[in-house]
């Protein structure tokens, strides 16, 4: 399967050429996590902003292009991985807001777990998921992924901590 040309021409026109990827490298690192799973993405997108990815998911969803997110972590089942468009958050993913003394916390999906701790730390609070990979995955994919870490979604049953999600 090969990606439609429209499809390939209005990325071209949305995303400047040094955040796509198509190269056989590339596209093999990006495709690879901690799964057993091998799929390599026909093109990789680096996105920067709220109206790319609204963008992107239109161009995509009037071109039949199937898509999946990264945001960052390791992945052990292989849901950020696909052999279609991978789209990947870039850097400027990172706001916060912190509210109440640390009671709450707003994130943006680009947020490493470990760095939202590190700001609620002088609260004496942290975020509810606790996997193992918190120093690299970013909230994006904790949030896609449930992810909960060993004890937040089982011994301690304190993964309750999602307020809201604005999609």
């Amino acid at each position: 399967m090969s990606l439609p040309a429209a499809f390939l021409r209005d990325v071209e026109r949305l995303i400047p050429a040094e955040r796509r990827f198509d190269d056989p490298t590339s596209t093999l690192a990006f495709g690879t996590d901690a799964s057993f799973y091998r799929l390599i993405p026909k093109l990789v997108v680096r996105v920067e902003s709220e109206d790319e990815v609204v963008a992107l998911l239109q161009l995509a969803q009037r071109e039949r292009v199937p898509v999946t997110f990264r945001a960052a972590g390791t992945s052990l089942s292989g849901q950020a991985i696909s052999d279609s468009v991978l789209i990947v958050l870039g850097d400027n993913w990172n706001g916060r807001d912190i509210r109440g003394q640390g009671e709450q916390i707003r994130l943006q999906p680009g947020v490493i777990g470990a760095q939202a701790n590190a700001w609620l730390a002088p609260y004496g609070r942290k975020i509810g998921p606790d996997p193992a990979s918190i120093n690299a995955c970013k909230i994006g994919g904790i949030v896609a992924n449930n992810a909960s870490g060993m004890c937040c979604g089982t011994a301690q049953n304190s993964y309750h901590t999602l307020a809201g999600l604005r999609l």
